[in-house]
């Protein structure tokens, strides 16, 4: 326990360890005699509590800690003084003193009082970290939210312009020099997407999504931004291997883990830094194990490790056979999405592969024309996110009526999904936003075929 006592009486010190002779705490006692040595002192901040007497030579108690107060001194503070009154009881309250003791009462209740006053103000102090880190939550749900928003909105936009993109190279004689153009457009706006999955990564928007990874691709991807994440002044070097193997892992994740293990390098290289525990998850649940070596001098080597994935690991985690490839059908489809230019391109695209499809913009739509259609759908390809009625209602109320139907929904914007949901899509597949034509035709076959609808 470290006190400042703040007091001209030459026995000052004396006396105040002479009132904590039995108390339960080690102590250093500091004593000054005038306020301007103690606000000095206070300003320091070196000590745990102080002790502070009302009358000085230059000043006041009172006013003492009026000062340090105004300073941002929040630690305890103990008036004490030879002639107590109920006014300078009030005013070292209302100046936020912890407590006041008169002089000839130091024995019975200056022990106590400190102990009190530094418990309060851990109390406090815990209190007030506590507040601090709920606002950052609240904060950084806040960007989160926004961040999930944004790339809502970029997904469906990115849809539309891979989709499109996708459907114009079909058309097209591969040889032909547009086809080039063409192809440039679509790998921008493959990038685009890999962006829109880190941003719904670090904002802790995005699902579990494994697929065949090549984590030296993931790596040169991620080096492109860190300049602006870690800033200009930190070099980083890369060495990849040149006949890495292929994992099975959400790419989002492998973001995720990237980032985190470049941050905290980050972070160390000031003097410090701290556990992955973030990093340690992610790999556990792909199926990984994690090893870090540091020496002093040396730096920090991290190995993540991850299985390799084959063609026949992949079919067999989504629960596919070799012979259920990607495909067309003459199935009738209803497509329900409220953004024009994901359900063209969406039906389109399904219809050029055999399908017979139906568009609503909304839940609206899909019931009216299915109450009043010949034939029903054989699946809903609904969005999820919608007005006035959500995708997952618009499933429930379709399947009264037509039980056999299958459902596939589709979604850029995963935490609304979970909020409606509560046991994940109620059993059906979901296809995420930004998705290609080949992964829209793959998914509507697979939730077409007697295993794919569970």
């Amino acid at each position: 326990m470290r006190l400042l006592v703040v007091d001209d009486d030459p026995d000052a010190g004396a006396l105040v360890e002479s009132a904590l002779i039995d108390a339960h705490f080690e102590r250093a006692i500091e004593v000054v005699s005038t306020a301007t040595a103690g606000i000095e002192r206070i300003r320091a901040d070196e000590h745990d509590a102080y002790v502070i007497d009302h009358r000085l030579p230059d000043g006041t108690g009172i006013g003492l800690i009026h000062e340090a107060k105004a300073a941002g001194i929040d630690k305890p503070f103990i008036l004490i003084t030879g002639y107590g009154s109920g006014a300078l009881d009030e005013a070292a309250l209302h100046e936020g003193a912890a407590d006041y003791v008169e002089k000839h009462l130091l024995s019975t209740y200056l022990e106590r009082s400190i102990r009190y006053a530094l418990r309060d103000w851990q109390t406090n102090r815990a209190l007030r970290e506590r507040e601090e880190q709920l606002r950052h939550a609240q904060k950084m749900e806040g960007i989160g939210r926004l961040a999930g928003g944004v790339a809502h909105d970029f997904n469906n936009l990115l849809t539309a312009i891979i989709g499109f993109t996708d459907l114009i190279i079909e058309r097209i004689d591969p040889l032909d020099s547009t086809a080039d153009d063409v192809r440039e457009i679509r790998k921008a706006a493959d990038r685009a997407a890999a962006l829109t999955r880190q941003l719904l990564a670090f904002s802790r928007r995005q699902l579990l999504d494994p697929r065949v990874l090549d984590l030296n691709e993931t790596v040169t991807g991620l080096i492109r931004m860190l300049p602006r994440v870690i800033g200009e002044h930190i070099e980083t070097s890369t060495r990849l291997a040149p006949h890495l193997g292929r994992v099975w892992a959400d790419p989002s994740q492998m973001d995720q883990m990237l980032m985190n293990l470049i941050l905290n390098a980050r972070d160390a290289m000031p003097g410090g830094g701290r556990g992955l525990a973030t990093v340690y998850g992610i790999v556990d649940q792909s199926g990984g194990a994690i090893a870090l070596e540091s020496a002093p001098g040396r730096g920090t080597s991290v190995r993540v490790s991850l299985p390799v994935a084959s063609a026949l690991s992949r079919q067999q985690a989504r629960g596919e056979s070799p012979a259920q490839a990607a495909g067309g059908g003459t199935e009738t489809l209803l497509v329900v999405d409220d953004d024009d230019s994901v359900r063209h391109v969406t039906a389109e695209a399904l219809r050029r592969r055999g399908y017979t499809i139906h568009e609503a913009r909304n839940a609206e739509e899909a019931i009216r024309w299915s109450t009043n259609a010949p034939a029903k759908p054989d699946l809903l390809l609904t969005d999820i996110v919608m007005p006035a009625m959500n995708g997952l209602e618009l499933a429930s109320r379709l399947m009264r009526d037509n039980p056999g139907m299958r459902v596939l929904y589709v979604s850029g914007y995963t935490d609304e999904v979970i909020d409606m949901s509560g046991n994940r899509w109620r059993g059906a597949p979901l296809l995420q936003k930004p998705f290609t034509l080949a992964q829209l035709a793959e998914r509507v076959r697979l939730a077409l075929e007697p295993a794919g609808g569970a």
